[in-house]
């Protein structure tokens, strides 16, 4: 069944910004200012460096989106690349390792944000078993309210939007009452660490990849082209205002959290982005329950288009036809998402957040090289391909996203293997699920290699 809602710019833009600002700049906060050496300066540098590393890929994908006006993303040139071994396994990893890893990682976190508010220590017996339970029944809750309520992505991407501000706005305030130069913004802390910046620009590296998470879901028109009006116009505005608009949000969000911070302990790695405020009390409660609601609406926005996917893939053929039902009342694709949620169900239940963004950004990094290449063969190749950008101008912006795709796989593999090490764990804990992740990939081509055989055969 055809989903056959029209967004118009407004909807459009305010889903995309939901889809991205908020969970994830919690999330990923801490950790990037770890990677970036307890740094306040190369911090910032990282999350400037993380939206123009986007801005390549946004530019190129931004072509062949409007040119052929379909849902799909990726997944779609690379069946008209006649890839369809390639497609099917784009399709299904994207499913596996990219858009379930992105629900996960917010029901996670939201329930962690739930557990610390009742006030129950993570190390306590039982903590982490309902932390986990607590995450499934949030993600199954919020997958049946967008299966059954009619409407329900049109009013409450609008809310949830501006919900999400309101963690963001409380940092705002605090900044502008109790902030102050003298702690991590002084001139001590942003020299430090910056010669060996200067020795080794690899420094960032990983930290930039980190950002990559907190910039994710800007793509989110490709997936729904079909359901956009005029998307030859709404799509690419919308991509660059929201990467824009995400910019300068986490930036300014950035620098008020470290004026809050009075040193870089309260920072590290491992303590919420609360522990930064923690002497104000009603702060550090508000801001949990303004950053649940936050979760929410992140996991609402990636319920929405990343289902889209899977219902292309059932269209398509690459997933069976049930895949593709739509429950009438709502026009949604309840299957794709029941799918989606028992895919994100296995990452709460096996994964620390840690692992999951290290997931996801290897996952990311490999599937836009072979995105890329399907760009290139169909601007090349394909006579219905319409060329919005000169020859010139196309091939700086794909050796641009090509260079930032390499750089992130390195600072993936940095994120998953080297890292860990040198925190202490063992080889095997470390290399275990890198090695899962790659195996099930392989089966995943595998499948596709038979299943295509087959079809010929037949």
């Amino acid at each position: 069944m055809k989903l056959n809602k029209k967004y118009g710019f407004w909807t459009v833009l305010v889903s995309t910004l939901a889809a991205v600002v908020g969970s994830s700049i919690i999330i990923s906060f801490n950790m990037v200012f770890t990677l970036a050496g307890n740094n306040p300066l190369l911090m910032i540098l990282a999350w400037v460096f993380g939206a123009l590393i986007v801005l390549p890929d946004a530019f190129v994908v931004i072509e062949p989106s409007i040119g052929y006006q379909e849902s799909g993303n990726g997944y779609s040139w690379i069946r008209k690349c006649n890839w369809r071994i390639l497609a099917f396994w784009f399709g299904w990893v994207l499913i596996l390792f990219v858009s379930a890893t992105s629900l996960a990682s917010c029901c996670s976190a939201m329930s962690s944000m739930i557990t610390m508010i009742v006030e129950i220590d993570d190390k306590t017996i039982g903590a982490q078993t309902l932390q986990k339970a607590l995450a499934i029944i949030i993600l199954v809750s919020l997958a049946v309210i967008q299966i059954m309520i009619k409407n329900s992505n049109k009013y409450t991407q609008m809310f949830f939007l501006f919900v999400k501000t309101l963690p963001i706005l409380l940092v705002f305030t605090l900044a502008i009452i109790y902030g102050s130069s003298d702690g991590l913004l002084s001139n001590n802390e942003m020299n430090k660490n910056l010669g060996s910046a200067y020795v080794s620009s690899a420094m960032l590296i990983p930290a930039i990849t980190y950002t990559g998470f907190a910039y994710s879901g800007h793509e989110f028109p490709t997936y729904i082209t079909e359901e956009i009006e005029n998307p030859k116009k709404t799509v690419p505005w919308v991509m660059i205002s929201a990467i824009l608009i995400v910019l300068v949000i986490y930036v300014t969000y950035g620098i008020a959290l470290l004026s809050l911070a009075e040193s870089s302990k309260v920072v590290s790695e491992g303590q919420g982005t609360s522990a930064i405020f923690a002497q104000y009390k009603w702060a550090v409660l508000t801001f949990n329950i303004f950053a649940i609601f936050l979760f929410i609406g992140s996991v609402n926005s990636l319920l929405f288009f990343q289902s889209r996917l899977i219902h292309k893939l059932s269209e398509t053929g690459d997933m069976h036809s049930i895949f593709g039902k739509v429950y009438g009342k709502t026009n949604q694709p309840y299957m794709a998402i029941i799918l989606l949620g028992l895919v994100a169900c296995f990452y709460i239940l096996f994964s620390s957040i840690a692992e999951i963004i290290s997931s996801f950004a290897l996952a990311t990094s490999a599937l836009k090289l072979l995105l890329n290449a399907s760009i290139i063969k169909l601007r090349l190749t394909d006579p219905n391909y319409k060329r919005i950008y000169g020859n010139k101008t196309f091939w700086i912006l794909m050796i641009l996203s090509l260079v930032t795709c390499v750089l992130t796989l390195i600072g993936s593999i940095y994120l998953m293997v080297i890292l860990p090490q040198a925190s202490g764990k063992s080889a095997f804990a470390v290399l275990w699920k890198p090695i899962l992740m790659i195996f099930v990939a392989f089966l995943v081509y595998l499948f596709g290699i038979f299943k295509f055989n087959n079809l010929k055969i037949k």
